[in-house]
């Protein structure tokens, strides 16, 4: 039957499965198969961010959040941009600090919220992001080392470089960050 199945395969436009000599409905499971989720959970009081690969804690890592003044904002978020290397501009001076481990945002950005003028990436219909006009929220690397562990940022979250690389290479574009007192 199997041998049947194979050129009706290849003519219904199935080469992959015909190739591999099973059908679709011949695996019930292949349907339910999805891709690997992963999610980042911070949480403002334990000043902790973990990271959720289908259901399991696989890392856990110390960070300093934003001080009660400027928090980290509460909710669910998306992960719109990543940076390798990224150049920090005071928003204060606009003076420009290279990317080192030890710079304002370390050698890994993760941008997870953003605001342009008076709406933000939790609008309903969030706005189109755009550097240097919107203002951003993420995930870095800091050489404030001895803030790790509090409420010492303007909103975003510091980690050590190293953790941050590592976060970085856990993550992509689209990972949901949810944000818990």
């Amino acid at each position: 039957m199997k041998s049947l199945l194979v050129p009706l395969a290849l003519l219904l436009g199935l080469p992959s499965a015909a190739s591999a000599g099973a059908l679709p409905w011949e695996e019930p499971d292949l349907a339910l198969k999805k891709s690997p989720t992963t999610l980042l959970e911070l949480s403002r009081s334990t000043k902790k961010v973990k990271v959720f690969h289908n259901g399991q804690v696989v890392a856990t890592f110390p960070v300093a959040v934003g001080r009660s003044d400027a928090p980290t904002p509460l909710g669910e978020h998306t992960v719109h941009r990543m940076m390798k290397n990224p150049v920090w501009s005071s928003p204060w001076t606009g003076r420009q600090v290279k990317p080192h481990a030890l710079g304002p945002i370390g050698t890994r950005w993760i941008g997870f919220w953003y605001t342009c003028g008076n709406r933000s990436s939790l609008d309903a219909n969030p706005p189109v992001f755009r550097p240097g006009a919107c203002n951003e929220i993420g995930f870095h690397g800091t050489g404030s080392v001895k803030s790790i562990g509090t409420a010492a940022s303007n909103g975003c979250v510091r980690m050590f470089d190293r953790d941050a690389v590592a976060l970085y290479d856990l993550v992509k574009e689209g990972t949901r960050v949810r944000v818990i007192d």
